[in-house]
């Protein structure tokens, strides 16, 4: 018999700093993004505000009543119905490509790549971040005999497919695609993540504000003065202290 031993987090709402910075990168060039999995899209409104146009495809009912005001076009659809939402695009093209923590949640990520890949004008950009699955944390309970599920993080018990900095590029190439530049984000403090979703959580077992964490002072100065130190420090050995994998790649 299996023993999975669940843990209740709240949702906290966060932003993909590895994609973001992406795109800051590319300023002042911007263009028509296509959000895939957006969720309740706090990145996707993060890359509206650097002047991208941001399209979202999601298919909770719960997350689209907050993307809906955060995306110039919101498509609630299966993003596996291609059919459905190439209809609901309507011959529409794009000048980038985002998947933000979603590949790793379907069975065939290289065809759903493939797939929307159709969607991207030639010499797009194409940005993905998949969870790393030899980060520190996995070793360290391997080591010691043991694989756990969670509710969140690299062992999120919805992740299908695993990956490492290797196959995570094999992936972007297999799809055709010329990868640009291969970053990550930092696993150190993030680390704390579930003590810090746990803190938030009042006597009373509700769900606290979704944005409680990434709008308090504390996340504001982490994210200003820690977090770039912390990925200088992760960037010395990102194979064992990375959380995300973030690739760049370009549509042919």
């Amino acid at each position: 018999m299996i023993y999975i031993n669940k843990k209740s987090y709240p949702y906290s709402e966060e932003v993909n700093e590895g994609i973001l910075r992406e795109f800051r990168r590319l300023l002042p060039l911007t263009g028509r993004v296509l959000d895939v999995g957006c969720g309740r899209a706090a990145l996707s409104e993060a890359i509206q505000r650097l002047g991208w146009e941001v399209w979202g495809i999601e298919q909770s009912g719960e997350a689209c009543a907050t993307a809906l005001g955060r995306t110039q076009r919101l498509i609630r659809a299966d993003l596996l119905d291609i059919n459905r939402v190439e209809a609901a695009l309507d011959q529409a093209r794009f000048d980038g490509l985002l998947f933000s923590d979603v590949l790793e949640h379907v069975y065939d990520p290289l065809g759903v790549l493939e797939q929307y890949l159709r969607f991207v004008e030639p010499g797009g950009r194409v940005f993905i971040s998949l969870p790393n699955a030899v980060v520190w944390t996995n070793r360290a309970r391997i080591l010691c005999g043991r694989v756990d599920y969670a509710d969140t993080g690299v062992m999120d018990r919805t992740h299908i497919r695993f990956f490492t900095f290797r196959t995570a590029r094999q992936l972007v190439e297999a799809a055709g695609c010329r990868v640009e530049r291969v970053s990550s984000t930092p696993y150190l403090v993030r680390a704390l993540l579930p003590l810090l979703k746990r803190g938030l959580s009042n006597r009373d077992n509700q769900s606290p504000n979704p944005r409680a964490l990434i709008d308090s002072r504390s996340y504001k100065f982490y994210a200003r003065y820690l977090y770039p130190v912390e990925q200088a420090i992760a960037s010395c050995w990102r194979t064992l202290l990375a959380f995300r994998i973030v690739i760049t790649a370009t549509k042919p």
